[in-house]
């Protein structure tokens, strides 16, 4: 398998943050806004290796929180995933979900300025990772003390999580885990898309719809991804089987698809189509949080 970094979105995502983030740089993390084009918008092949298997292009769950904190999505309390939930994940797949997942409740924290929350999101992670084999992602470097030191600095802390994104992605790489990615990524983009179809079913903001019927582009390659997982079993079959009636809903939309696979006419959406797919989406994400179960 092989994952691409989604540049395209990338892009959206600098010019979000510069809509979205405000102060000065902390002393040692100088620059931020060429650091983070430059992080945001390289290309990153994580397998090199030549593979009949198709090339997958993924966004980071930070990229995808900033494209819906840009059109207009704000905090809702509750809404993510309970941080103490992770006594409650057993397998790695769960444990690799929630990673993605808690993964898209802290950028969604820390684009928001909630401070206290966003600390107990990564230590959430942080377990997740020592759990899962991906502990070198915190041993590094000293990650969440930085991270601790520079809450409430929004500049410095999204700097740190590109840090950590890139961290992640190096490790991945060199411990040839390509699809471990694919399922912390489709944990990260379910959380994202609940998150925002929760605003998106309650209100009429044309924005934020259009930003997550783009995210729908991205659905055809998770459930690809989850087909050619090794080691299939009943967890990674049943996640694909209930991504795949999201995406057959989906399609069956009349008059949405355009001429290609990136085009749509938003204006035959209406708010109960938003409605159903909410309520597939929630559906797939208690599965996977195990929240309110």
């Amino acid at each position: 398998m092989k994952l691409k970094k989604y540049s395209f979105i990338a892009l959206v995502l600098v010019t979000g943050l510069t809509m979205s983030c405000g102060g000065g740089a902390e002393m040692g993390d100088a620059n931020p806004t060429e650091s983070n084009d430059s992080a945001l918008t390289e290309d990153v092949v994580v397998s090199e290796e030549d593979s009949d298997e198709p090339e997958f292009i993924i966004p980071s769950a930070l990229q995808i929180s900033s494209i819906f904190r840009s059109s207009g999505l704000v905090f809702v309390d509750g809404i993510c995933n309970n941080p103490a939930n992770t006594a409650n994940y057993y397998s790695k797949f769960e444990k690799l979900l929630n990673f993605g997942a808690y993964s898209a409740d802290l950028f969604y924290c820390v684009l928001n300025d909630q401070s206290q929350l966003s600390i107990q999101y990564l230590k959430s992670i942080r377990q997740l990772a020592d759990e899962t084999g991906l502990s070198g992602i915190f041993n590094a470097g000293p990650i969440f003390e930085r991270f601790e030191k520079n809450i409430g600095k929004q500049d410095s802390v999204i700097n740190i999580m590109l840090e950590f994104q890139e961290k992640t992605d190096m490790l991945i790489a060199e411990q040839n885990e390509e699809h471990t990615a694919m399922i912390i990524f489709t944990g990260a983009w379910v959380e994202g898309m609940y998150i925002g179809l929760d605003a998106a079913r309650a209100s009429e903001n044309e924005m934020l719809r259009e930003r997550l019927v783009e995210q729908m582009t991205i659905l055809p390659n998770l459930i690809k991804g989850l087909e050619i997982q090794p080691n299939k079993n009943a967890e990674t079959e049943g996640l694909q089987k209930k991504l795949v009636e999201v995406q057959t809903y989906f399609d069956s939309i009349e008059g949405l698809k355009g001429d290609d696979e990136y085009s749509y006419d938003i204006s035959v959406m209406s708010t109960s189509h938003f409605v159903k797919l909410y309520d597939l989406m929630a559906g797939i994400r208690k599965g996977i949080t195990k929240q309110g179960i």
